[in-house]
């Protein structure tokens, strides 16, 4: 099925595609639970970086089945697609999570365990992309296997070397060390899914749902932190406002004091429990780089009530080493480009 979708851009041109998201993107439709819109910290990186690629993400896939529309069912593909470096982080995350949830219920995992488990998930994602499967009930598309003749930095030896690299690091950790010497009932999440709050008084939409996932979050009534998982580098410049977002997240749902939220990285690369680079923006920067971030968004919407867009005021990026790791490299006809650059 895959194959077949993607198969339509085989024969059509830059132009036509624009055309048909175009007229899909713009078209009035009372928004749901699923198209109304949201903000997240992923959502506002993909929006910094390439206002294509966000179109593309956010506003070219929706609604797929209605669409009824072969271009709309290929960039649904293509929004799935994740290099080997972020699959490899997925299957981090959720190891840490099955790792922390087995010590909560008295059944801790081994070493050996918690890096079996890791390079099992892996391989099980792998092999779904490559058959064009699901996995875990999630569709897994890797980029190499979308575009075979892309380098992406980190081969299939090297990238089964870094999961038991980084399953070990898990382990020796010191943010799983903290965890474990907390009491049972003060782990309150752990990488719980759709996990978010309401910011009111937006211009234009009123309220908007704000997603912020903690991979962990201990708490009790008088303090909690946040622990993210971090298998990457750490010293980019969004994390500061991401760890914000989170402290808000903690602010409004656990009615906790600013000054009693702390958040920390858990960097697997170091095994350090570590401060974000920069610190921890207040509440009060949080909220004013989300609502600036919401509000950047929303011109440019068409009609904000339908959360309504068009390709047209969404330009590509001028940076093509940005378009190298990109899934939709395709749609936008830079895949020769990015491949031989």
């Amino acid at each position: 099925m895959r194959a077949y979708n993607l198969a339509i851009f085989d024969g059509i041109s830059l132009e036509d595609i624009e055309i048909a998201l175009d007229l899909h993107t713009r078209q009035r439709v009372k928004p749901n639970k699923y198209t109304a819109f949201t903000w997240s910290s992923s959502r506002h990186n993909m929006f910094e970086k390439c206002k294509r690629k966000y179109y593309l993400h956010y506003y070219g896939a929706r609604r797929v089945r209605e669409a009824n529309d072969p271009v709309v069912s290929a960039i649904w593909w293509l929004k799935q697609a994740a290099t080997r470096q972020m699959w490899i982080g997925s299957v981090i995350h959720q190891v840490a999570r099955k790792t922390v949830k087995a010590w909560i219920d008295g059944n801790p995992m081994s070493r050996e365990q918690v890096v079996k488990e890791a390079a099992d998930y892996y391989r099980g994602g792998v092999n779904a992309s490559q058959r064009g499967i699901k996995f875990d009930d999630q569709w897994v598309v890797l980029l190499d296997d979308i575009y075979p003749n892309l380098q992406t930095g980190i081969d299939r030896a090297q990238a089964e070397t870094r999961v038991n690299d980084l399953a070990n690091a898990l382990v020796e950790s010191e943010a799983f060390a903290f965890i474990c010497g907390q009491p049972k009932e003060t782990i309150r999440e752990l990488d719980e899914e759709f996990q978010s709050f309401l910011l009111d008084n937006v211009p234009k939409l009123g309220t908007v749902r704000v997603f912020a996932i903690p991979d962990v979050l201990v708490a009790d009534d008088k303090a909690g932190m946040v622990i993210d998982w971090k298998t990457g580098d750490i010293e980019q410049e969004n994390i500061r406002y991401q760890m914000g977002v989170y402290q808000l997240y903690v602010h409004l749902n656990y009615n906790l004091p600013e000054e009693a939220i702390t958040v920390r990285l858990a960097d697997l690369n170091t095994g350090e429990l570590v401060e974000p680079p920069g610190g921890i923006p207040t509440l009060a920067e949080a909220d004013g780089c989300l609502r600036g971030s919401i509000r950047d968004m929303v011109n440019m919407m068409e009609d904000p009530m339908y959360n309504t867009v068009s390709i047209r005021k969404h330009p590509m990026t001028d940076n093509l080493s940005q378009c190298r790791y990109c899934g939709f490299m395709r749609v936008c006809q830079r895949h020769g480009a990015a491949i031989d650059g």
